[in-house]
């Protein structure tokens, strides 16, 4: 201050006490705290980062095995995320493969995704660690683990290799792993650069060497395709307490085994295949109408396909594969199965 009349920083942190789980201080005279490396030797350094993290640091910081417990358990989440979406990516050539046209359901999560970005970058940027551990945490395993990676699966698995559908949804989990290594990399320092180095598409030298992700909507999307989104998911709801339902009576097994029929909601006849995918059913019927949704579980029509495991009255129309449907008998006779 006395040399430039400035301080020599632009911001200060501080940090209250490390405390256990009675709100007290530790201290040797209340048994020996653990040391750092103790810490790290146990659960991994990104664990310990990531419990910082998870912490508002101007306060007084708890610790106990049963914190550390949980926090493992949201490390573990986001690393299987990653792990899941590097999975699918296996053959993917981001260079020759990426399609500028996506689904639907790719375009919901990429908006999503941007969501995530400009929380997280707002967050780092006013060192609210704190929210950028949930919001991370809440992508993972609400929008990708419960939601996205599962409506996806078809898709993935039993399209063909190069089908359109198939390269939307693997260009769009190429660039969620893309956005969500880098945002987790100031925290999970070590993950981040495991998976930035196991990408498909010659990444660079170090993930921490590259620019944060920008938090850019993609072009399709809209505020009629988000109130879209609001009804269609909400009906979503709705069919998975129906299906429940019928689990509980024994009268369906897996969601597969069913068709449903859904009534109001504000939903368009056009959102049946859509929500076909996104409550994994072998069939919805959309009656339409306003007012409040209605669902009803029919046996799904047709044989379960012993590939896709969906049932369709395709099943044993071809000779060769009669255990098929009619998709998944056409990509085994091409050759291009995924």
């Amino acid at each position: 201050m006395a040399l430039t009349g400035k301080a020599p920083f632009q911001a200060v942190l501080t940090n209250g006490f490390v405390v256990d789980v009675d709100g007290k201080k530790m201290s040797k005279s209340r048994g020996k705290p653990p040391a750092l490396m103790e810490l790290v030797e146990k659960y991994g350094a990104d664990v310990v980062r990531l419990w910082v993290a998870s912490e508002d640091a101007k306060e007084d910081v708890p610790f106990s095995t049963e914190i550390f417990g949980r926090v493992g358990d949201s490390y573990r989440l986001i690393r299987n995320s990653l792990r899941i979406l590097l999975g699918n990516l296996s053959g993917f050539d981001p260079k020759k493969d990426a399609v500028q046209e996506r689904e639907t359901l790719d375009q919901y999560i990429l908006a999503k995704m941007a969501e995530l970005v400009k929380t997280v970058r707002e967050a780092y940027e006013s060192y609210n660690f704190p929210a950028v551990y949930h919001a991370l945490n809440r992508f993972c395993s609400v929008e990708l683990s419960a939601f996205y990676v599962d409506a996806c699966k078809d898709r993935i698995y039993c399209d063909s290799e190069g089908s359109p559908k198939r390269r939307s949804a693997q260009t769009t989990m190429f660039e969620i792993l893309d956005g969500l290594v880098k945002l987790v990399a100031p925290v999970l320092a070590f993950t981040a650069e495991e998976a930035w180095q196991s990408m498909p598409g010659g990444k660079s030298t170090s993930v921490h060497l590259e620019k944060f992700p920008e938090a850019v909507m993609p072009a399709q999307w809209s505020d009629s395709e988000a109130a879209r989104w609001e009804k269609l998911l909400a009906a979503r709801g709705k069919v998975n307490e129906a299906l429940e339902e019928q689990r509980k009576l024994k009268k369906i097994g897996k969601s597969l085994e069913a068709k449903v029929q859904i009534k109001g909601g504000g939903l368009a006849v056009e959102d049946a295949n859509l929500l076909e995918e996104i409550c994994l059913v072998s069939g919805v019927e959309v009656l339409g109408g306003s007012g409040g949704v209605e669902v009803t579980v029919f046996p799904a029509n047709g044989k379960k396909c012993e590939r896709c495991w969906k049932h369709s009255e395709s099943v044993g129309q071809n000779k060769e594969h009669p255990n098929l449907c009619g998709r998944c008998a056409e990509v085994v006779l091409s050759g291009s199965s995924s």
